[in-house]
């Protein structure tokens, strides 16, 4: 039986900025002019693009019954879709995934009542990505609100195979057993323990295993999602490769057109471009390459390969967009800081493959302020954008307001006193006795240091006094802005809906209704 869905002491929901100033995206999303480089911050002006889909409705994992009616008609050239995607990361990864796919949902359910067609929210599960590390691994808070990282072992052979092409064995099981010694305990836990024990059970893929999760995260919302690494998407994208291969010189220029847009805007290029190689891996067995043509493989080659072997090419991050667009009627997509500014140098290669760009849609960004963190904050007038750098540079700050006054002012009138004291009795030995003053520098040094490990010992004494005050701002940081990062960006959802259950993903769904709405309306600023 499902937990109910209202929990006490729900955590805020606080919007914080998706670009920082300085970056792409931030110049992206405040953009006046729509076409502030190679992609459009507004979608008022959309159409779905009317052509149906590559690919068959059997190709697609559905939400539920609802959804599936709603592909047909997508696929048969009714309606279109709204994108969002990610690797199979451990667990959904960090919050921003869950945001991504709520994102989408949202802004495709706005889309579909405006246009009047079905749009459908579609997440990429991009299984191509080889990059184990991140896939592998979730940093979920535990009880003491220490994130700790659950890595998943690298199965052999894996390190540079598509992680769609692993499945989760006896060791990656001893890894997850670890989980309720690490949640929070509450009416939601067993619950959500049991959707990770129903997903991730061995033998599945990690692919399948973070699609059916997120399913169970989010429920029945009307969304479909796809495996980019599936033998049927691998094959259907043959003929946008061909493109590629077709005029080699014509694909690495549109690369460097979008590079020199961007540097003409004062960017680099957040994609670097790899000598003579196409946007496009090649995966023989052993791992996944580059196609390149570098003298140990003739262009006609790789035509050869292709045509033989399809399901071993698949794209990189450059080629991954069009690829959605090619394959789909893609009528808006929805992307995080990194993935907008990598977008931004696509233009030039979008319209080389003939392949229609799609308007783009931040995703939210969200800040969850627990009712605990709330209350240190307030004890110690701190915001959540004084933690944004860790709790260390707070605690130094707070350290140094509650050191004695009187202290403070002796010690540093003592080291003014010493500092010109010392200066003048180096200067008289200089000239004096010129053979002492290396001793005459020994004792200035002493002096110093005796001073400094004096308001060493005052700063332990006044942390001590300070022990409790601090250990809370400390798990405030850590909660708020672990390893100095934003909270997004590291913290895994499992703690957060282990404590809160259902209603937090229905709170996170509303609020991110209202930013979708507020963007659309051209009220969002930089997002």
């Amino acid at each position: 039986m499902n937990p109910p869905v209202s929990p006490p002491e729900n955590p805020e929901i606080l919007s914080r900025p998706l670009g920082v100033p300085g970056s792409i995206s931030h110049a992206v999303l405040g953009a006046d002019d729509p076409g502030f480089l190679p992609l459009a911050s507004g979608l008022a002006a959309i159409r779905p693009p009317p052509r149906p889909s590559r690919l068959g409705p059997e190709s697609f994992g559905v939400s539920g019954a609802g959804a599936r009616t709603r592909l047909e008609s997508v696929l048969r050239g009714q309606g279109a879709f709204v994108t969002a995607g990610h690797q199979p990361v451990l667990l959904l990864g960090p919050l921003y995934v869950l945001y991504k796919a709520l994102t989408a949902i949202s802004l495709a359910a706005r889309l579909e009542r405006t246009l009047g067609a079905p749009v459908v929210p579609l997440f990429w599960i991009a299984s191509d990505d080889h990059d184990w590390d991140e896939v592998g691994s979730a940093a979920i808070l535990d009880r003491s609100d220490a994130a700790r990282t659950l890595t998943l072992p690298v199965p052999a052979g894996g390190e540079r195979r598509s992680v769609g092409s692993h499945v989760l064995d006896g060791p990656a099981m001893d890894v997850l057993d670890t989980l309720p010694e690490i949640v929070a305990e509450s009416e939601f836990t067993a619950h959500y323990l049991e959707l990770v024990r129903d997903a991730y059970a061995e033998g599945r893929s990690v692919s399948a295993a973070f699609a059916r999760f997120l399913a169970g995260v989010l429920g029945d919302r009307g969304y479909v999602w796809i495996d980019s690494a599936k033998p049927d998407v691998r094959r259907a994208a043959v003929p946008l490769y061909r493109r590629l291969l077709a005029d080699w010189d014509g694909a690495l220029e549109a690369e460097a057109a979008g590079g020199r847009a961007l540097l003409a805007s004062g960017f680099e290029a957040p994609i670097s471009r790899v000598e003579d190689a196409l946007p496009l891996f090649f995966d023989e067995g052993g791992g996944r390459h580059r196609v390149r043509r570098d003298g140990t493989a003739r262009p006609e080659s790789w035509h050869e390969r292709l045509e033989a072997a399809p399901e071993s090419f698949s794209p990189n991050v450059a080629s991954r967009p069009a690829l959605e667009s090619y394959l789909f009627p893609v009528v808006a997509t929805v992307l995080g800081p990194g993935e907008i500014a990598y977008w931004s140098q696509l233009g030039p290669l979008f319209g080389h493959l003939d392949v229609p760009l799609p308007s783009i849609h931040p995703r939210a960004a969200w800040t969850l302020v627990e009712a605990r963190t709330r209350r240190v904050l307030e004890r110690t007038g701190l915001s959540p954008q004084d933690l944004a750098g860790g709790a260390e540079p707070v605690v130094e700050r707070l350290t140094r307001e509650a050191r004695p006054e009187a202290v403070e002012r002796a010690l540093g009138r003592f080291r003014e006193g010493a500092e010109t004291g010392m200066a003048a009795i180096e200067e008289a030995v200089a000239q004096e006795v010129p053979g002492l003053r290396g001793a005459a520098g020994k004792m200035r040094k002493g002096v110093l240091d005796a001073v400094s490990g004096l308001s060493r010992q005052v700063d332990r004494a006044t942390r001590q006094r300070l022990d409790v005050r601090l250990g809370q701002v400390r798990r405030a940081g850590a909660n708020l802005s672990p390893r100095r990062r934003p909270q997004e960006r590291v913290l895994n959802p499992l703690s957060f809906l282990c404590r809160y259950g259902p209603g937090l993903v229905e709170r996170l769904a509303r609020e991110t209704d209202r930013q979708v709405a507020s963007f659309l309306a051209g009220r969002a600023g930089d997002g």
